[in-house]
């Protein structure tokens, strides 16, 4: 083989490398989407969401008014959110649903990693 063959054959190997790798890692985009955990708390501010938990451990009342007016819910298992963006001061996730476009703010630990395996 001639130099420039060999460069062509080196090169087509490289794109063909960054091909499955490419292809390997869109499959699973772990950092993005995650499932979430049952009966965890979601909100439409991260003040709502923090004044909905002290609610849950001291007033029932306050909180089902929250529920009721949709500013809080609460998350059914195993449904797939994707994570818009995060909240290192509040420790809080943006979050939406696949089906519909209001996000919601959920605790770090509202929701499960998505495991491609």
């Amino acid at each position: 083989m001639d130099n420039t063959s060999k460069k062509a054959f080196v090169s087509l190997i490289c794109a063909l490398t960054l091909i499955l790798v490419q292809q390997a890692a869109w499959a699973c985009q772990v950092d993005e989407f995650y499932n979430t955990k049952e009966g965890s708390l979601a909100a439409t501010t991260p003040e709502i969401l923090n004044e909905a938990e002290k609610y849950e451990e001291d007033n029932k009342d306050k909180l089902a008014a929250l529920l009721g007016n949709r500013s809080v819910l609460r998350l059914k298992g195993d449904i797939k959110v994707q994570v818009l963006e995060r909240s290192v001061e509040f420790k809080t996730l943006r979050i939406k649903y696949l089906d519909e476009g209001n996000p919601y703010w959920v605790k770090d630990g509202s929701l499960k990693q998505i495991n491609c395996k």
